[in-house]
């Protein structure tokens, strides 16, 4: 190729490479450049009373408040939450509610009891004397009050502060009764500021018991013939829980008999024997309540000759129970077989001589637990009608563990079944039933407040062993009551016509053929714990036997 042609080619190649780069210059022009513009949507704002239809491009809620100039205040709330994304949302409603708070202090009065002091110096027929006038006290209540735009929403009692004490009002009445002519029959003990005492058919002649030691309550309760005490007494040099397990004569001049057991919850006497024993121990811990329950059980022969050994038998090791660390629970059956149990969401049996070991424990009834939010738990209390048949025991309702609701209930031991007897009787409704078969009666507490009925002031109730005829005969109405909190508050007599009570700390004997209630303690020792015996054998005299291969029918409701 000659170097004009050479030439010409170079043009022309130049030539097709600069139209090129023109198409390439046309052709970007064509084509369109992205934008950042987010698409515009439509949606409703409502703030301080006022609706607006929106068209914004905030991305988020928060944007959009800050596009519409609207100021929030730390407590204001906003629907839906700062953060959402408004991308796609149309149609959507930001609303803004003003939250506000405000402190208030209220006085309030607080109304004054009436409390009734008896006093037998003076005549039932005279009128009433007021020995101290009422006087109604003041307190504020700092109340948090909280609005949502401007109406008020929330109310919350933040403290109360008693400005002055309200004062009883104090009245005297008299019953016109002495106490050197009450008698009873049999023989009723009772704990006087942690001393044995015992009352020997009349009340004029309270005599004391040597324990050897102060009595810390656990355990008091006499034989079925009222022959022998079964006591707890606080062991010398410790802190905190300890106690020991003693039996002593009722007899003038007897002398306390160790047996040997120590740290002992619950302890009673076999009612078809006269030294026959059923208890529970636990462990002594340094953190509350002071110990750990071991949940076992224990029988054992109180041996006639104090030389010889108390050699008990262990019949259950432990049970894995709930709240365990506690305890539960335990009543022996009339007929001397069987033990009911509680604890704090079961009640069932336990056999003492089972045939096989799947047959020792029955379940009766299981129900929620109570959270007392504390170092205590609530456990049912339990008590067997006169025949054995039945067992009577409070119980915690519904599925709330906090919920303050108590009912009482009656199961039959037999087939297990169970059926409510008192709707909102209260946490320590404390049944008893009475000795008398062939006419029984229930004798309970009934709390004045039931949704408070921890707090609550109680009442002694009777009704019929069928759960009718119930009626309040002690105190009479619109007087304020206080029993105290221990199963062992009260005791009937063997023929089921009186029953022994604590109210106000004081010992007091009702009869229940007069309507008459009498107080037999009248100094200032804090009397508890009342035990009154003959029951059960003690009544007849005559044993109840049972041969080894008799099964009893307990309910198969679990094993």
């Amino acid at each position: 190729m000659t170097k004009v042609q050479s030439g010409k080619v170079g043009r022309l190649l130049l030539a097709l490479f600069v139209i090129f780069l023109f198409f390439l210059i046309g052709c970007r022009s064509q084509i369109p450049e992205a934008t950042n513009e987010t698409e515009p949507v439509t949606l409703s704002l409502q703030v301080d009373g006022t609706s607006y239809n929106l068209t914004t491009t905030a991305a988020t809620v928060r944007e959009l408040l800050d596009e519409a100039g609207i100021t929030l205040n730390d407590a204001d709330e906003v629907e839906p939450p700062l953060f959402t994304p408004l991308a796609g949302q149309n149609g959507l409603e930001v609303a803004i509610t003003r939250v506000s708070e405000s402190v208030e202090i209220i006085p309030e009065s607080i109304p004054f009891q009436r409390k009734i002091v008896r006093n037998e110096a003076m005549s039932a027929d005279d009128p009433p004397r007021i020995v101290q006038a009422g006087k109604a006290g003041l307190q504020e209540k700092t109340v948090r009050i909280v609005y949502r735009d401007g109406i008020e929403a929330e109310r919350w009692i933040t403290q109360i502060t008693i400005v002055e004490e309200a004062k009883d009002e104090i009245i005297m009445i008299g019953i016109g009764a002495a106490r050197d002519n009450v008698a009873f029959t049999g023989q009723l003990a009772y704990i006087s500021d942690g001393a044995a005492v015992i009352l020997r058919g009349l009340t004029a002649f309270p005599e004391q018991i040597e324990t050897g030691g102060a009595l810390d309550g656990r355990v008091f309760r006499l034989n079925p013939t009222g022959s022998h005490l079964l006591f707890t007494r606080i062991s010398s040099g410790t802190v905190g829980f300890s106690n020991s397990l003693w039996v002593i004569s009722v007899q003038r001049g007897s002398q306390p008999q160790p047996l040997g057991v120590e740290n002992v919850l619950w302890a009673g006497w076999n009612p078809t024997a006269t030294d026959e024993i059923a208890y529970t121990t636990a462990n002594s811990t340094s953190l509350p309540p002071g110990w750990e329950a071991n949940n076992d059980l224990w029988l054992g022969q109180i041996p006639a000759n104090r030389n010889t050994p108390f050699t008990p038998e262990r019949i259950i090791e432990a049970y894995p129970a709930t709240y365990g660390w506690w305890g539960g629970n335990y009543a022996w059956s009339p007929d001397g077989r069987t033990i009911a149990y509680s604890y704090a969401d079961e009640v069932g049996l336990i056999d003492t001589r089972p045939l096989t070991a799947d047959r020792q424990r029955s379940l009766l009834q299981s129900f929620t637990e109570f959270n007392t939010r504390s170092d205590w738990v609530w456990v049912p209390t339990l008590s067997w009608s006169p025949d054995g048949r039945f067992l009577a025991f409070p119980q915690h309702s519904g599925s709330d563990p906090e919920a303050v609701e108590f009912d009482s209930w009656v199961a039959d031991a037999r087939t297990g079944v169970t059926a409510r007897y008192l709707p909102q009787s209260g946490m320590w409704a404390r049944l008893n039933w009475s000795p008398a078969a062939d006419n029984a009666q229930i004798a309970f507490l009934r709390a004045v407040n039931p949704l408070q009925s921890q707090q609550s002031s109680y009442t002694l109730w009777l009704m019929d062993q069928d759960g009718s005829n119930a009626r309040q005969i002690y105190p009479p109405p619109g007087e304020n009551s206080f029993f105290p909190r221990e199963q062992q508050f009260m005791a009937w007599g063997p023929d089921g016509r009186q029953i022994a009570f604590i109210f106000n700390d004081a010992l007091h004997l009702l009869d229940l053929d007069s309507g008459e209630t009498r107080r037999i303690t009248q100094d200032d020792a804090v009397a508890s714990h009342p035990a009154w015996a003959p029951y059960g054998r003690g009544l007849t005299g005559d044993p109840i036997e049972f041969p080894e291969e008799e099964d009893l029918p307990l309910p198969r409701r679990d094993s």
